[in-house]
């Protein structure tokens, strides 16, 4: 990956962390809008933050962004460990902790990279 093929990844990223970001109703209606259960909005961080660590190599994400993704991962994994399949539903997502500390993490990381408008990831990727 080189600098000018950077972008579509680094496009993928910020919209899927954009998602994380996004309040709950916001996160609801995309989930329902691509007929998806709730795991779907970590399914769709993992695939676009696997590119993470290329983005970093080439200029695409300095350290502290790339910290910041692992943080949010790691948020993400405890939330399962933690919890187990009982927070992978709308009632959680709208009320756990750990979705809103997930929640601010992504703002952080959006808000560091300059993102200031919103853009939701308009398809999924399958799994």
């Amino acid at each position: 990956m080189n600098n000018t093929t950077g972008e579509g990844p680094y496009r993928q990223l910020l919209a899927a962390v954009a998602l994380l970001a996004a309040p709950a109703p916001d996160q609801l209606a995309w989930l329902e809008k691509h007929a998806v259960p709730v795991d779907e909005i970590a399914l769709n961080f993992d695939d676009a933050a696997v590119m993470a660590p290329q983005l970093g190599d080439v200029g695409w994400l300095a350290p502290e962004a790339l910290s910041d993704i692992t943080r949010m991962n790691d948020l993400l994994n405890r939330l399962t460990a933690d919890e187990g399949a009982t927070v992978w539903t709308a009632q959680e997502l709208r009320t756990h902790e750990q979705w809103e500390r997930i929640r601010q993490e992504a703002e952080r990381f959006l808000h560091a990279e300059g993102e200031t408008e919103r853009t939701l990831p308009l398809a999924r990727t399958c799994h």
